[in-house]
């Protein structure tokens, strides 16, 4: 898949810290990265169905938490923290995508 990668920042959301549903997902939980459980991550839900569990090379585990209007088909798109040298460095790349049961 192609993945890219998003924030909660302004930039990437249009939403300011204290405006409703700032750092919410699809799914009305908080957006978030953690490397020792499950991340954020947007998917097309016609193609992964939110809340799967799925592993990513390179990323870690996941949950399909999230949608985005450019996530269409086979497209995934990361969430870092804002300002982390990951989300400065990710860029665009194309990642094995394995679904977890």
């Amino acid at each position: 898949m192609r993945a890219t990668c998003y924030t909660s920042s302004y930039e990437d959301t249009g939403k300011m810290p204290g405006s409703p549903g700032f750092g919410r997902t699809a799914t009305g939980t908080f957006a978030r990265r953690d490397e020792d459980g499950y991340s954020t991550v947007a998917v097309d839900p016609k193609v992964i169905p939110l809340g799967t569990k799925l592993y990513i090379p390179g990323y870690g585990f996941a949950i399909a938490e999230d949608t985005g209007g450019a996530i269409k088909g086979n497209k995934i798109d990361l969430y870092f923290n804002p300002g982390s040298r990951e989300y400065r460095t990710w860029g665009v790349r194309y990642v094995d995508v394995y679904v977890l049961k």
